[in-house]
């Protein structure tokens, strides 16, 4: 090998590296099976290792005083009851020597819910972080503090002047042409330019990043829209996030849990209801079965305290079916992210266009023109994203109220 072909970048892309494992993997029979046997010994210990520890994270036998999926608890989520999602576990009767069985069942159960709550749970805080503009606190600072170095880099004196008269060179020239209405439009675009370019570059990507910025109002207007069509006729954005996040929690995981449980919605009693949260925060699966017989849901304690091959199943199929009703969150809530970084690149890229781009006719002030442009569509996009997302959470709603559990 050349010194040449070792030191050139293409050569350690990760697809490279990839491709060449991949062909050194399959050049000998002996290379393959050791490989394989090496993934087989690592599935082995290690998958019983991490559902073992999910399910003491459940049963609170880890030492995690109960809380559940502690691995999950930074992220927050809570229900319309304020119960943390991490909390959530399935009670049903653990058997015995006698009733083997109902162990089996009992166990395979436990491993159902905690595995579909890994699956939901991320997915019901992305939502969060997406519309309540969380991905963009970390940013806010460090960016503002860029666009200004980059600013002051760029936006000097002698580029200014430079661009001008190159600006008015491109204006003399049409007026020796004759072209005097397309001369009359530079100077009116230039003077649009040394207008607007201080006020923007004093503060880049103010108007994007503030917090009564671009990126803000497209998120408040898509959420107010969104609450209005929720039936909040004076909603309140930051608090709106956390509502709207709470319903999915209980569409998407209380609910479904209860009728996985108990075969039905155990909120439609309010001393259930409260029952149900608080021997849930208690973190004993056994308060929970105690407290549904003594909300007087005899029908639901039965029901714990015989778990069935009928439960397994039902629980097979909200594992498949559940992450389906996610997958759109998931990606209406990228979208969101999308668009918000589309706008932050547009932003910066607007500072070149005033800096210097703008006087000068041609190529230079299209890119000005289409960047500001594109923030704004950016935003736009955000909002009506943001509105589906709302919608999106009205649907779920509805369809879980006509369902009945």
């Amino acid at each position: 090998m050349e010194p040449e072909e070792f030191w050139d970048p293409e050569r350690w892309q990760p697809g490279a590296l990839a491709g060449r494992c991949f062909v050194w993997i399959n050049s000998g029979r002996r290379r393959r099976r050791v490989v394989w046997i090496l993934i087989a010994v690592v599935v082995f210990l290690a998958i019983p290792g991490i559902f073992d520890g999910m399910a003491r994270g459940q049963t609170g036998t880890g030492g995690g005083g109960g809380s559940g999926i502690d691995v999950l608890d930074w992220m927050d989520i809570r229900d319309s009851e304020g119960v943390p999602a991490t909390s959530y576990q399935i009670s049903t009767d653990d058997g015995s020597l006698l009733h083997p069985g109902d162990t089996v069942r009992s166990a395979v159960l436990n491993l159902e819910v905690q595995f579909w709550l890994f699956l939901q749970i991320p997915a019901c805080e992305f939502v969060g972080f997406s519309a309540g503009y969380e991905w963009l606190d970390p940013f806010h600072h460090a960016l503002t503090g860029v666009a200004e170095n980059l600013t002051r880099q760029i936006a000097t004196m002698p580029m200014l002047f430079t661009a001008a008269a190159i600006g008015s060179f491109i204006v003399a020239l049409f007026v020796v042409r004759g072209y005097f209405a397309r001369a009359a439009t530079q100077v009116c675009f230039m003077l649009l330019v040394a207008v607007l370019g201080p006020v923007f570059l004093a503060e880049p990507l103010a108007e994007v990043l503030a917090p009564n910025g671009l990126l803000a109002q497209g998120r408040d207007l898509g959420i107010s829209v969104a609450a209005g069509l929720n039936g909040d006729p004076d909603p309140n954005p930051a608090d709106q996030v956390e509502v709207m996040q709470a319903g999915l929690v209980d569409n998407l995981l209380r609910h479904p849990l209860q009728v996985l449980n108990f075969g039905h919605v155990v909120d439609r009693s309010p001393a259930c209801r409260d029952a149900w949260s608080t021997a849930t925060l208690s973190g004993n699966d056994s308060d929970i079965r105690a407290a549904m017989r003594d909300c007087g849901d005899s029908a639901a304690y039965e029901r714990a305290s015989d778990p069935t091959w009928g439960q397994v199943g039902s629980g097979l199929v909200i594992i498949f079916l559940s992450p389906l009703a996610s997958l759109v969150l998931i990606m209406v809530s990228f979208m969101i992210i999308r668009d918000g970084c589309y706008a932050i690149y547009h932003g910066f890229m607007i500072i070149f266009g005033f800096a210097a781009g703008g006087f000068i006719y041609g190529p230079t002030q299209t890119f000005l023109v289409r960047n500001v442009v594109d923030a704004f569509i950016a935003a736009g996009r955000m909002a009506a994203y943001t509105i589906f997302l709302g919608v999106y959470t009205l649907f779920l709603n509805n369809m879980f109220l006509q369902a009945g559990g």
